[in-house]
């Protein structure tokens, strides 16, 4: 998954204008966030998305996993 970080002004009648590079057709997920004056790191951005992968349900939180226990 790419994900893309765009900045965008809210025009008119609530109107946003997003160019993609994606090809016709290509369905993409669309999150509009208000920006604040105090904006968190990309990488603080990009982690909260991935917590909710399944890597991190499936495996990460599997018992098998945690390796630590045995040492």
């Amino acid at each position: 998954m790419q994900i893309i970080d765009k900045t965008v002004t809210v025009g008119v009648g609530g109107q946003l204008i997003l160019q993609m590079s994606c090809p016709a057709g290509t369905r993409v997920r669309v999150i509009v966030v208000e920006e604040s004056d105090v904006a968190p790191s990309k990488a603080t951005a990009l982690a909260h998305v991935q917590e909710g992968c399944g890597f991190a349900f499936q495996v990460l939180s599997d018992p098998a996993e945690d390796v630590w226990n045995d040492l």
